[in-house]
């Protein structure tokens, strides 16, 4: 026989913590249901699966903590108990905003709503980042500004941000500055344009600690914000080719230019 319990849809809310740890507490869990699953969106393999012990509370709802070192790649997990997708619940996150982490390797978590109210987790894993932080314009110069933090790695001679255009192989390079885990770059649009040849693009931004050294994307994953491409909109500027260029974000909170024509 079916109890109530087991009909009602599982319904999680989340506390997630600066070192990465996120808590579980889940009302509408049947008793057969003994772990919060986790699975990777898209992963087929036994590390896109991790399987959380459900600790009954006492007052009808049950408990599961993902610890800060539990490894988890990086993507979007979404959470079940037992084959029942869970429901976004209360999700306090505010232990994740302006995160400084004392720390070479990066590992994010912000549990966040899907589009269809289901609960996941969004999880970055970054050895060393590029850390965006304050994003300016300067229109008389048709440009950007752009500062942030790196972990993991150094500034050094001939550091630079290059900005790389997304399925092809053009690459425009500006020079970086900064110290004491600090960097900052200018990079104008005009270059961008000209080589566009008037089409709508996306040019991917990198940093580059010193010469020689690989590459960095330029990302945004140390607060609580899992999706910026609504959050953080910026004005577009006109180049002198007639084209709009534009700070923005990706899905995967990565920093980008986006180009389009003028219409």
């Amino acid at each position: 026989m079916t109890t109530d319990t087991e009909r009602r849809t599982p319904r999680a809310d989340c506390l997630a913590d600066a070192a990465g740890a996120v808590t579980f507490d889940l009302a509408g869990v049947g008793a057969t249901d003994a772990e919060l699953v986790l699975k990777r969106r898209g992963g087929e393999g036994e590390r896109d699966e991790t399987r959380l012990p459900l600790t009954p509370s006492g007052d009808g709802t049950s408990r599961a903590v993902l610890p800060g070192k539990a490894e988890l790649a990086e993507g979007h997990w979404d959470a079940y108990a037992g084959d029942r997708p869970v429901e976004s619940g209360i999700r306090d996150v505010r232990a994740l905003l302006d995160r400084r982490p004392d720390t070479d390797r990066i590992a994010a978590r912000v549990p966040y709503p899907t589009v269809g109210g289901s609960l996941a987790l969004c999880c970055w894993v970054r050895a060393p980042h590029a850390e965006a932080g304050d994003i300016g314009l300067v229109p008389e110069h048709c440009a950007m500004t752009v500062e942030g933090r790196l972990y993991g790695a150094e500034l050094g001679e001939g550091a630079a941000a290059e900005a790389r255009l997304r399925g092809g192989d053009l690459v425009h390079r500006v020079p970086a500055t900064g110290e004491d885990g600090a960097f900052g770059f200018t990079l104008p649009f005009a270059q961008l344009a000209e080589a566009s040849g008037g089409k709508d693009q996306w040019w991917d931004l990198w940093l580059v600690p010193a010469a020689g050294a690989a590459a960095v994307r330029v990302s945004r994953v140390l607060d609580d914000v899992w999706d910026r491409r609504k959050v953080f909109v910026y004005p577009k500027q006109r180049t002198e080719t007639g084209q709009f260029a534009e700070p923005c974000y990706t899905v995967d909170n990565d920093l980008c230019v986006r180009l389009t024509a003028a219409r």
